[in-house]
């Protein structure tokens, strides 16, 4: 396997040359070895640092560079559209805060920032995560806010249209199957047919 040699405050690691992520994320990756279950792809979709506004916030601002800020769009678009869905491998088990899941994302977007621009993967000159990405953004806010935006989503486009789907699917039952037998039915005529039936009398009602 190829890889690159990418940098943090420890010092140098080899992260995969084909993935985005970069030394913070390759040291989560090592150390939180626990289970098979990967952050959820709604959360890191629908996080904040993940969307359109915030680097055009910071460029609004004069925090940020037309050009990177058009480039780190792109990039966190890419990822809105299910294009990056690979390059995060982090585990759900983590520290609380969502650090980790952040500092991947980051590296990501500034990763494939830099191709945009020119440059290529893990070189830090011209995106940079904390300083073009990140931006002072903290993840005490960040992660909440992706959660509730996620689980909003997920519920109004996944769950509420399965649930439709399974009120009319039950309620079509009676009709398609109507001499079928059910079990703990109280109706006379399967009291009459069922002899378990008639040793279960129904309760009267109150």
């Amino acid at each position: 396997m190829k890889t690159r040699t990418e940098t943090d405050s420890f010092g140098p690691i080899e992260v995969a040359a084909d993935r985005y992520w970069g030394a913070q994320t390759e040291r989560s990756r090592i150390n939180f070895r626990i289970g098979e279950e990967r952050m959820p792809l709604p959360i890191i979709r629908r996080s904040p640092s993940s969307s359109a506004p915030r680097p055009k916030t910071n460029l609004a601002l004069g925090s940020l560079d037309a050009r990177r800020a058009k480039a780190i769009v792109q990039a966190a678009r890419e990822i809105i559209d299910d294009k990056l869905d690979d390059h995060f491998p982090l585990a759900v088990w983590q520290t609380g805060s969502g650090n980790p899941d952040q500092h991947e994302r980051h590296e990501v977007i500034a990763n494939r920032a830099n191709e945009l621009l020119g440059g290529k993967r893990g070189a830090k000159r011209r995106s940079i995560r904390n300083d073009h990405v990140n931006m002072s953004q903290s993840s005490n806010d960040s992660f909440p806010t992706a959660m509730h935006i996620a689980a909003a989503t997920e519920i109004s486009q996944r769950l509420l249209p399965a649930l439709t789907h399974l009120q009319a699917a039950l309620k079509a039952k009676p009709r398609r199957l109507p001499r079928s037998s059910r079990s703990g039915a109280r109706t006379p005529r399967m009291r009459r047919r069922s002899p378990s039936a008639r040793n279960f009398p129904a309760m009267p009602r109150k």
